[in-house]
């Protein structure tokens, strides 16, 4: 079956929430019936070649099977009309004070809620859009408007064709909009929209977006394929930002940068912003076969943007948020039993959106990061090019990537990446000195701490005194020269954990000056697994960790302040562990000082970090703080939230929060008002805040980030493990079929089981559904490590 073209005439319908439509579909094949994917909508009639047919719907398998054998070229006709709900995939309505606006999102199964399909990836076809909305009213898709007039008291708004492109890539977005834009490759426009009054009036979204395209054009060999370019900025909206091709929608937070903006929502938008425009070549002119190769998608986007990034912001050291943000999670998420490797066989539409997780995102990215030293920058731009050129408007898979690229090289590409592609989790290396040389040795590294014998094909980069030695490790041991040798994974860009015997250990810190914050990152962060999987006593982690928490990079500051505070959330009883986080952070807030005018905006951040956590812990500071609540607009956007939290430790009010909450303008001051809330402890409090949820004061999207920082919180997790039905309900019918259901789950689990290990699995298994399966497994796994670590501190 070959589709080569969607027609889409549709009547809107504002006041009801409504919509009708004829749609034509013109195709090619030779079927015994034509099956459609459809969900809730109401077909009327449908003609195929001009004649009536009849036709059975199957809701389970989301399905429309039309009566009659397909032989040749032909075309359906289809009358049918849809509800705009207000759950966030599909075609929806985000609201706000100044109105709803429309705007569909469609990965991974969302267009079959919009129009009946073949909602599948490898069936791409051009689509004709036009669409009648109320006078007064804009909309936008993925191509430019073609013709506008009025017609009977409506708009009639007619866009362009597109190029033929995947279902899950339309968009359509109605409302009232404020627009800016300016002009690049002479006469294409790259716009910022957004609902009226909602416009940024920053133009960096635009400046980062035109020099992003710039960078990809360059660096792909393959100009920007259409006409236009939009970056819409959308109410209330489930995934972060969407790369609909030409109309790219964003949450409001990643395009609104104002005086309230930190240093961390700065350096998003930018990486949110470059990581959409990458897959509009990567993902949307040439996109996968099918949802098992997501992670190629997702994967290139990440360490792509973080690429542009790097050159476009170089203050910004985009290769340390990379490894904080993207390679740490991946590497704790991958070192779980229940993860699953990147490449993953997927049959059903619920199986989709629970792999949108830290393996498709943050493994992937860092394996191309490796394969990318492995091979140089040169030869992996040159692949690139080559498979971005061979499938240009069409599909293809993981392993199409690594043929073109083994093209170009001399190095065994494909052996590595299938290595790390088709197996489940990722190797440690042992190191010790043996008989003069170094001997390592492999084997898959488990947080749970069990050992299992699995090899990799690893391309090492060992570094030596005046010299950085790449060396493939493709058996389970080898011996490599002792002589001059520093430490394994140069700038922490293998995906992979070295364990070093003490004397080996003991040399890494003589040799301390030579090191990047990079390198220090890895060996914090391996460090910290080591504690949590049973190979380092307490003792032993905080005595290797000793030298580098004397260090002031920011990066460092970070990682060892976020291992420090992670143990402190799973055992706050602790002493040892309590005295460790407020000895570190009083002396690093001592360090960081005040704000500087001119100072790097790594610092800005790490402040920030440091002030809330230690806000956190330390009464005495959270009162110092609070009392700055009532001026935040005078307050650094980075302290912030330390001031909230603080605010809310001190005078633990929900009505007072949701009230500053009520009067916030920007998106961001009230997310950091709503994370603070997660600090609130006492019924009435939870009962303010979940009022406010179900009222829509706080968004559904906000709500989750409250959930799961309230579980971690000890004076709100008993709460949430009390109430977690009615949570898992409300979240659940808003954002069924996205993977955040699966996602919460997998995050409250592991802190509010911790005083119910006997009851926990059996309230589980009263919410367990195929769409929240791999959260909850994952999320016992996480409670059974934090567990297990809590009776190994306890002795």
């Amino acid at each position: 079956m070959q589709i080569y073209n969607y027609s889409l005439d549709l009547d809107i319908n504002s006041k009801n929430y409504t919509y009708t439509c004829h749609e034509t579909i013109k195709f090619n094949g030779n079927e015994e019936k034509l099956i459609l994917n459809s969900v809730n909508l109401k077909i009327k009639r449908i003609k195929v070649n001009n004649s009536i047919k009849n036709f059975k719907e199957f809701i389970k398998n989301q399905e429309i099977v039309v009566d009659g054998i397909i032989t040749k070229d032909s075309v359906a006709e289809i009358d049918f009309s849809g509800e705009i709900p207000e759950e966030l995939q599909g075609f929806y309505r985000a609201h706000t004070e100044e109105g709803d606006m429309f705007t569909t999102q469609f990965e991974s199964t969302g267009a079959r809620r919009f129009f009946p399909c073949i909602d599948n990836p490898s069936y791409k076809a051009a689509f004709d859009i036009t669409v009648r909305v109320d006078e007064g009213l804009e909309a936008i898709s993925n191509m430019p408007v073609e013709t506008q007039e009025n017609v009977d008291g409506k708009t009639v708004i007619k866009f362009m064709q597109t190029p033929v492109m995947s279902t899950y890539l339309l968009y359509l977005g109605i409302g009232k909009f404020d627009e800016r834009s300016l002009e690049f490759n002479g006469n294409k426009k790259l716009i910022l929209a957004a609902q009226k009054g909602h416009l940024t009036e920053s133009n960096y979204p635009l400046e980062i977006g035109k020099k992003a395209i710039e960078f990809y054009q360059d660096y792909f060999g393959i100009d920007y394929p259409l006409p236009k370019e939009h970056l819409i900025s959308v109410p209330e909206f489930a995934a972060g930002a969407m790369e609909n091709w030409g109309a790219i929608t964003f949450r409001e937070i990643y395009l609104n940068i104002s005086s309230s903006t930190g240093s961390s929502v700065k350096k998003a938008v930018g990486e949110v912003i470059a990581h959409e425009l990458a897959h509009q070549w990567f993902g949307d002119l040439v996109t996968m076969n099918w949802w098992d190769d997501l992670w190629l998608n997702e994967s290139f986007a990440t360490f792509m943007s973080y690429k542009a990034m790097n050159k476009l912001e170089v203050d910004y050291d985009m290769f340390a948020d990379f490894l904080v943000s993207e390679t740490a999670g991946a590497l704790e998420g991958d070192s779980l039993v229940n993860s699953h490797p990147i490449e993953v066989e997927v049959k059903h539409p619920d199986d989709i959106s629970q792999i949108f997780d830290e393996i498709s995102y943050g493994k992937g990215g860092s394996i191309l990061r490796m394969i990318n030293a492995f091979v140089t920058d040169d030869v992996f731009k040159k692949g690139l090019h080559l498979y971005l050129e061979n499938f240009k408007y069409k599909n293809a898979s993981g392993s199409d990537l690594w043929e073109f690229i083994a093209k170009v090289s001399d190095r065994p590409v494909r052996k590595v990446m299938e290595s790390f592609i088709q197996n489940v989790g990722y190797p440690i290396i042992e190191a010790k000195e043996e008989g003069g040389k170094i001997k390592l040795t492999q084997y898959r590294f488990l947080l749970n701490g069990k050992k299992q014998n699995v090899q990799w094909k690893i391309p090492l980069t060992a570094k030596y005194a005046g010299e950085v030695k790449s060396i493939l490790f493709d058996s389970e041991s080898m011996e490599i020269d002792l002589q001059g040798f520093i430490k394994l994974n140069d700038s922490e860009t293998g995906f992979y954990r070295v364990l070093y015997s003490d004397s080996l250990y003991e040399n890494i810190i003589k040799n301390i000056a030579i090191l990047d914050n990079k390198d220090i990152f890895g060996l914090l962060n391996d460090s910290h697994a080591f504690l949590m999987a049973g190979k380092l006593t307490l003792k032993e982690y905080l005595s290797r960790i000793s030298k580098f928490m004397e260090l002031n990079d920011s990066l460092i500051i970070r990682e060892v302040s976020n291992e420090l505070f992670s143990l402190y959330l799973v055992d706050p009883e602790n002493s040892e562990i309590l005295g460790a986080n407020m000895e570190y952070l009083a002396d690093k807030l001592k360090i960081l000082g005040d704000k500087q005018k001119s100072e790097n905006i790594n610092v800005s951040l790490a402040r920030g970090i440091v002030a809330n956590r230690f806000a956190t812990i330390n009464r005495g500071y959270a009162e110092e703080l609070s009392k700055f609540a009532g001026s935040l607009d005078q307050v650094d956007p980075d302290m912030r939230l330390a001031v909230l939290t603080s605010y809310a430790i001190v005078h633990n009010d929900a009505e007072k929060m949701l009230d500053m909450l009520s009067k916030f303008k920007q998106d961001e001051d009230k997310v950091k008002t709503i994370q603070a809330m997660a600090m609130l402890t006492g019924d009435n409090n939870f009962d303010a805040v979940e009022k406010a949820i179900s009222e829509r004061k706080i968004k559904a999207q906000d709500s989750l980030r409250y959930y799961m920082l309230a579980a971690a919180n000890p004076g709100a997790k008993e709460y949430i493990y009390n109430n977690l039905e009615n949570i898992m309900e409300k979240i659940q019918a808003i954002f069924a079929g996205s993977g955040y259901s699966s996602r919460v789950i997998e995050m409250v689990v592991p802190f509010i089981g911790l005083n119910h290990m006997e009851e926990i699995e059996g309230k589980l298994a009263k919410i367990n559904i195929q769409e929240i399966s791999r959260g909850i497994k994952k999320g016992m796994e996480y409670l059974n490590i934090n567990h297990d670590l809590v009776e190994r501190l306890k002795n």
